[in-house]
């Protein structure tokens, strides 16, 4: 099991995602640029905390990370409304989607697959362009 589960932690480093570009590319009001920059905010927190986890680190409290990230990704989105709410809510599913399987994993569970990685990034990719920032790099 702690080879499985690393292997969806190794996987979930890579949503230490970063934006990079300029905010001042941000278009539709105050709201949306706070939103975005909150966004970054939390995902450069979420790969510079406790999300870039190791072996032994505990599936179930990892879970957790995931989940809350996701909530905070979920909640900008809704602040900022439109696209970026849009793309927001689609990368905070795959935030939850990892979650719940770090759950499954933490009680042994080892159905399920893992978490959709190539539909992660894409996500990703779609909420840097919603908020303006001309790349968005996965994992650094």
């Amino acid at each position: 099991m702690r080879k499985i589960v690393f292997g969806v932690l190794a996987g979930g480093v890579l949503l230490g995602a970063s934006a990079c570009g300029s905010l001042d590319s941000v278009t539709g009001g105050g709201a949306k640029a706070s939103a975005c920059k909150n966004i970054e905010s939390e995902l450069k927190s979420f790969s510079s905390g406790g999300a870039a986890v190791t072996p032994g680190g505990g599936a179930a409290s990892n879970a957790q990370k995931f989940a809350d990230a996701a909530s905070a990704i979920r909640s900008e989105g809704q602040k900022a409304g439109g696209d970026v709410e849009t793309a927001a809510t689609k990368f905070a599913q795959d935030l939850d989607d990892t979650a719940a399987t770090l759950k499954r994993l933490s009680s042994g569970d080892m159905s399920g697959g893992t978490p959709d990685f190539t539909k992660m990034q894409q996500h990703g990719n779609e909420l840097g362009k919603a908020c303006g920032y001309s790349t968005f790099r996965i994992g650094g």
